[in-house]
């Protein structure tokens, strides 16, 4: 198995989560306050999976033997 490319998947899929986080950050300017209430849990629920995936793409790293700066 190749613990760095498949680290490096889940990162790559953190930044795409990310971007979506902001693209809700954003929405929350002009919403209402009902969908304020679903953009934040929305952003609340992709924050969980994107430091899922940084603490997955961690011990990937450190199961192949190599520390992860990206954080």
């Amino acid at each position: 198995m190749d613990y760095i490319k498949w680290s490096q998947e889940y990162i790559d899929e953190a930044q795409k989560l990310l971007i979506a986080i902001e693209h809700k950050k954003q929405k929350l300017h002009s919403a209402t306050l009902d969908e304020r209430h679903t953009l934040n849990a929305d952003i609340i629920k992709l924050r969980n999976i994107y430091y899922e995936c940084m603490l997955t793409a961690k011990h990937l790293c450190e199961r192949a033997g190599v520390t992860q700066n990206a954080a």
